[in-house]
């Protein structure tokens, strides 16, 4: 099931593109309102001319006091604007990435040290194992190397969460790790942030479609002791999945910032 797990992460992330075709059905339309003089019946539209950048208006042929132009909001402000929806999508399909070393240091902190600290803690705890620390094969290095492949498996869902959450959040953007000329640590804060979060939901939705494919149906906490020892073990790994991405991408981050500070 974790090698379910890590496809669905990807397929979710892959499902994101697909949205592109539908953008191309919104344009920005002017529309004209026009009043008819008092005493007058309601003068009808006609004639409707075309003029540059697709806007379309509409000049009636009879006499009217008043014509107001309304133009669609400033995409840069509207966030329901369909400039604004594609800008949102370009975060994924065309990222700005202003240090090219920076996504893979990344995965490399979520797939292999966050993992790794989280399984150290476990095992000094001496605190039950998750369920995604199995070996792969019962004959094939039973106890050798029975921690690796799991655990690296496990961090590459966890690694493809955060670059997803990274893009989302522009978070491979020179604002989001360069503190130069005083501007501090607050747009680096709130990156990390807006990262975490949209990486956070990725996780929860993969981990409750890996139950749904596990049982084949929709499990609800009572169901049966069997079922409710799933869900809290389910639960108890994604929070220290969150807790350990955290702290160690966080620290990262912040570290990787400070070395702009003197600039």
């Amino acid at each position: 099931m974790m090698h379910l797990k890590v496809l669905i992460m990807w397929k979710i992330f892959g499902m994101i593109s697909l949205t592109t075709s539908f953008s191309s059905a919104y344009q920005n339309v002017f529309s004209v309102h026009q009043h008819s003089l008092p005493g007058n019946s309601a003068s009808l539209i006609e004639n409707p001319k075309r003029f540059g950048l697709g806007h379309e208006i509409f000049i009636s042929t009879r006499r009217c006091s008043k014509i107001e132009m309304f133009s669609s909001p400033d995409p840069d402000k509207d966030e329901n604007s369909p400039q604004s929806y594609d800008k949102f999508l370009e975060r994924f399909l065309s990222p700005r990435l202003d240090d090219p070393g920076l996504p893979l240091a990344d995965v490399l902190i979520a797939q292999v040290v966050g993992p790794f600290f989280q399984v150290l803690w476990l095992i000094l705890n001496r605190a039950p194992s998750p369920t995604w620390v199995n070996p792969i094969s019962i004959t094939l290095f039973p106890t050798k190397g029975s921690l690796l492949a799991p655990t690296l498996i496990h961090g590459a869902g966890l690694a493809s969460c955060w670059i997803a959450g990274a893009l989302a959040a522009r978070g491979f953007e020179s604002d989001a790790f360069d503190v130069s000329n005083g501007k501090g640590y607050g747009v680096v804060i709130e990156r990390l942030i807006k990262g975490g979060a949209f990486a956070t939901g990725i996780l929860i939705l993969s981990t409750q479609l890996d139950l749904l494919f596990e049982y084949g149906r929709w499990i609800l906490p009572g169901e049966s002791d069997e079922v409710d020892v799933r869900l809290l073990s389910a639960s108890v790994e994604v929070l220290n999945d969150i807790f350990f991405e955290a702290i160690t991408l966080s620290s990262w981050r912040i570290y990787r910032a400070s070395l702009t500070a003197d600039r």
